[in-house]
């Protein structure tokens, strides 16, 4: 009985003990498993690590669980049937065994709403308007993303890049594989290496962004059996290039044939029509023509053709350089058919003008010359290269007046010409020049040192004039100076008539036909729109014969040129024959093209205004003077044949007037108009007194000419420079006319100089002393003969006349010395001339004396 009333109470201890433990490991079930099914840490971690994250957000995260809750049953089919079979299990035990299952159910959905607000959170999840969980940088500017096949290609490069912000990459090529062409936002771009073939590294720039942008490398696997022909330095055009040729190994045509590259010639006819259909205009061609040639069986060279397509490569280690008329170059393939030409047909792109950006709104397009072109072909004829420019859309209608005029200007041959003046040869050797006293006394001192013996003395003040002036003058500016000249030599010297001169500062000297010409390009990249070269005018001369420089290697630099300014001529052309996109400014407003500020200076290169020039009837930049005279005839009235006949007030009011733009004259015409305008009106040397001549007579073109009537000025004061004295020339002042000189002569250097010369006047020479006789045997002794009575006689026959020489020639010396350094000076010369004459009387007596005594003593 006792054992039987214990097992039933076990029995019951056991019933209790397994509803618990089937309620406790259902709770457990629900805790172990997220809405998807995966397995979490257990609660008491879970609730930990959520409360430790989330310390101070307890509002936003209570909220963020009651969405997380809602949305539980939707997001996860195995939650529900989780949470039905917790339910089920704890109706049966509540109903069995009397449980509080319901309270646990409660704090298992709280739980698993916990859980997977937590599993939110670690993943960064936005609560409100807040982040939790990791910390995200923002990712700012535009995505690139690199398309390539990574078997052939590795890219390396950065995955995002700025607004406008240039970037580059690079692009190693895998073995086996040939790089076919790499793009940025559609727009192909060159390799940064010049030679393809010695590199598997290529590295790239892409000048900026505006959007997400997509960098699209194509490559293609090479073929696993081929044969490679290879010209080095083969020359096309004013370039230089390496030209590889890839064949099929099997190509029985090429066996033992070798590459040639050479000048064959194309049929322009055919080039022609080829720029036609492309709405181009033909300019030129570069011959340039490939094909294989191998040795025939009578030992001649044949040529061949390939049997099977081959890819070309030409890789430029010189590219070539255009000039700015061409718009698009392009490689062309002609072909032929027993051996006539037949058709062209293009093989690559070349090279393509930019589209300049005219405003903010615009993208600039970067121009380039393609270092690397390839291209298929399966035969092999003339490869020329097409120079072409782009036909306007739009319609001109040229000037009526357009190359209407007479036109009678000779280069070099102005109304002002002189004769050059040669300043090549400098101040004399030995001639001491002192510049040390012009700011202070105005004088550059020219000294004639003691010992000085040469016969003539050349004096060329190029170099001191340009230290005398160093600076920078404005129209209304003048500088005072003169010449000194001293003697401190024992000799007199005389002004050579008509050498005195005044002058530019010729640049004859320096110019050679091979040196480099000035020219000035638009270059969009620069804060000027302009990229300068500098070099001479081509085809200027001034009225000295002097070549005209533009040696400036910047747009703002100095030369001997004049300055393009915006006159009111090219105002005109370009307001009526600009590209279409200039006719408004950003408001909408005609333009004016009178400002110089930024990129406007672009309007006034040779190459746009030639372009504008073009259109209004004339060749280009070279009839620039042409229209020039057109339009003052027209507009002016005038009937001037050449642009030096218009009037000085026309001069300085219209042609050189309005705001300078950083681009020099390159026309000759009128870079020689400035040129000469400037010296022969703008400019003046002025003596102190002008002896009642007006200012004007004295420009530097006068003084070349020697029209300034001033020579008998200069021969008067130098007629005689004396020993010991010092000369003045009179004092000048140079002069630049505040009228004349406009804006147009802005930084534009100068020089002028001055030079004359002079020679020795040679002094007698004085008579020579005879020397004494020895008697001859059988002559009267000695003592027959009275010696020094005859000497006496002697010497005062001879001596009188050195004494009479001396008394007529010195007194003039001393007057001469007087009038120059005052009393009691100069008067040396003679009293030391005299004692020289009696020191050598005496001489002579005592030593005839002497050899009187010997004699006598030997008889």
């Amino acid at each position: 009985m006792r054992q039987s009333k214990m097992s039933g109470r076990s029995k019951k201890i056991l019933a209790v003990f397994l509803a618990a433990a089937m309620i406790a490991g259902n709770a457990l079930t629900v805790l172990a498993e997220d809405v998807s099914g995966n397995n979490v840490e257990t609660v008491e971690e879970k609730v930990e690590e959520t409360s430790q994250e989330s310390s101070g957000e307890a509002s936003v995260e209570e909220s963020g669980s009651q969405e997380s809750t809602e949305e539980k049953p939707e997001e996860s089919t195995s939650g529900e049937e989780t949470t039905e079979t917790e339910s089920a299990s704890s109706e049966e035990t509540e109903s069995s065994e009397g449980t509080e299952a319901p309270a646990e159910t409660e704090e298992e959905t709280e739980t698993e709403s916990e859980t997977e607000t937590e599993s939110e959170t670690a993943n960064g999840s936005v609560s409100g308007n807040s982040v939790s969980g990791n910390d995200v940088e923002e990712e700012t500017g535009f995505e690139l993303t690199y398309v390539y096949d990574k078997e052939a290609v590795t890219v390396e490069g950065p995955d995002r890049a700025e607004e406008d912000e240039e970037f580059s990459f690079c692009v190693m090529v895998n073995k086996g594989y040939t790089l076919l062409e790499v793009t940025c936002g559609g727009e192909a771009l060159t390799a940064e290496v010049t030679d393809a073939a010695e590199t598997d590294g290529f590295s790239y720039v892409c000048e900026k962004v505006t959007e997400d942008t997509e960098i699209v490398i194509k490559s293609e696997k090479e073929a696993e059996e081929e044969r490679i022909f290879e010209k080095k330095d083969v020359i096309i055009g004013n370039g230089r290039a390496t030209v590889t040729i890839k064949a099929a190994a099997d190509d029985e045509n090429l066996k033992d044939a070798e590459l040639v590259a050479d000048e064959e010639k194309a049929d322009s006819r055919l080039l022609e029509e080829y720029a036609l259909n492309e709405g181009m205009e033909y300019l030129s061609h570069i011959d340039f023509g490939l094909h294989f040639e191998k040795k025939a069986e009578d030992g001649s060279m044949e040529e061949v053709q390939p049997s099977k397509p081959v890819k070309v490569t030409i890789t430029f280690t010189k590219e070539l350089s255009f000039d700015s008329e061409v718009q698009k170059a392009e490689l062309l393939h002609v072909t032929a058919k027993d051996g006539k030409q037949e058709k062209a047909e293009k093989a690559a792109d070349l090279y393509e003008m930019a589209a300049v950006a005219y405003y903010s709104a615009r993208n600039t397009q970067i121009p380039g010359m393609k270092k690397v072109i390839t291209f298929e072909t399966d035969s092999f004829s003339p490869f020329p290269i097409m120079l072409m420019h782009v036909v306007e859309d739009e319609e001109y209608t040229p000037l009526s007046w357009a190359n209407s005029g007479n036109y009678n200007y000779v280069p070099g041959n102005s109304k002002w010409k002189a004769d050059p003046i040669d300043n090549s040869k400098p101040t004399t050797s030995g001639i001491q020049v002192d510049v040390s006293h012009v700011k202070k006394d105005g004088y550059i001192i020219y000294t004639i040192p003691a010992g000085f013996s040469s016969q003539t003395i050349n004096i060329n003040a190029t170099e001191d004039v340009k230290t005398m002036l160093e600076g920078s003058y404005v129209p209304g500016d003048e500088a005072l100076f003169t010449i000194k000249i001293v003697n401190n030599s024992v000799y007199t010297f005389n002004y050579v008539k008509n050498s005195f001169y005044g002058g530019t500062e010729s640049n004859a000297y320096m110019y050679e036909d091979s040196d480099p010409k000035y020219q000035c390009v638009i270059d969009m990249s620069s804060s000027s729109g302009l990229a300068a070269t500098g070099g001479w005018v081509n085809g200027a001369t001034g009225f000295d014969g002097s070549p005209i420089l533009n040696y400036s290697s910047n747009p703002a630099g100095n030369g001997w040129g004049i300055s393009r300014t915006a006159n009111e001529a090219l105002q005109y052309l370009l307001q009526n024959y600009c590209d279409k996109e200039d006719k408004k400014d950003s408001q909408g407003k005609d333009f004016e093209f009178t400002s110089n500020s930024g990129k406007n200076q672009r309007f006034y290169t040779d190459e746009y205004l030639g372009k504008a020039l073009k259109r209004a009837g004339y060749t280009g930049i070279g009839q620039l003077s042409n229209y020039y005279i057109d339009y003052y005839n027209n507009v002016k009235g005038t009937n001037i044949t050449k642009l030096e006949d218009l009037a000085p007030s026309y001069l300085y009011n219209s042609l050189f007037k309005g705001n300078r733009m950083y681009v020099r004259e390159t026309n000759p015409e009128v870079v020689e108009l400035g040129y000469n305008f400037f010296y022969n009106m703008g400019t003046r040397i002025v003596p102190e007194d002008t002896k009642g001549l007006s200012k004007s007579q004295f420009t530097i073109g006068n003084w070349m000419r020697n029209e300034t009537g001033f020579e008998g000025e200069i021969e008067s004061l130098l007629g005689e420079v004396a020993p010991g004295n010092s000369y003045e020339l009179p004092g000048f002042k140079m002069e630049i006319d505040f009228l004349y000189i406009s804006n147009a002569y802005m930084d534009m250097d100068y020089g002028f100089t001055f030079g004359l010369q002079l020679t020795r006047n040679n002094p007698p020479t004085p008579p020579e002393i005879p020397a004494p006789e020895e008697p001859a045997p059988g002559n009267p002794t000695p003592a027959d003969t009275p010696t020094p009575t005859v000497t006496a006689a002697v010497l005062g026959e001879s001596a009188a006349p050195d004494a009479a020489v001396l008394g007529e020639a010195l007194p003039p010396q001393v007057g001469v010395l007087g009038e120059s350094k005052g009393p009691g000076t100069g008067d040396s010369a003679p009293i030391a001339a005299w004692g020289l004459a009696a020191l050598g009387t005496a001489a002579f007596l005592a030593v005839y004396a002497m050899k009187k005594r010997r004699k006598t003593k030997d008889i």
